[in-house]
């Protein structure tokens, strides 16, 4: 899938405690990420998963009845 150095231990605790309906998605997206850079990282910005390169590429979030995701502007 992608290496496990890419992965933070704090976005599969937000993921463990999102709503059970969010989870499988939160974990879609977040494999897409991956797949789509493998270089990329994760870390929890604004208490929720973010994606970095060079940045913040993308975010993610469950809220009560649904799930968000959004791309970053670039930086240059």
């Amino acid at each position: 899938m992608f290496p496990m150095s890419r992965r933070s231990p704090r976005v599969d605790t937000y993921i463990r405690k999102a709503p059970e309906f969010a989870q499988s998605i939160l974990e879609k997206l977040r494999a897409i990420c991956h797949k789509a850079s493998p270089e990329i990282s994760e870390n929890i910005k604004w208490r929720v998963p973010s994606f970095e390169s060079k940045g913040i590429v993308a975010g993610m979030a469950a809220f009560k009845n649904h799930v968000g995701f959004g791309f970053m502007a670039s930086p240059s």
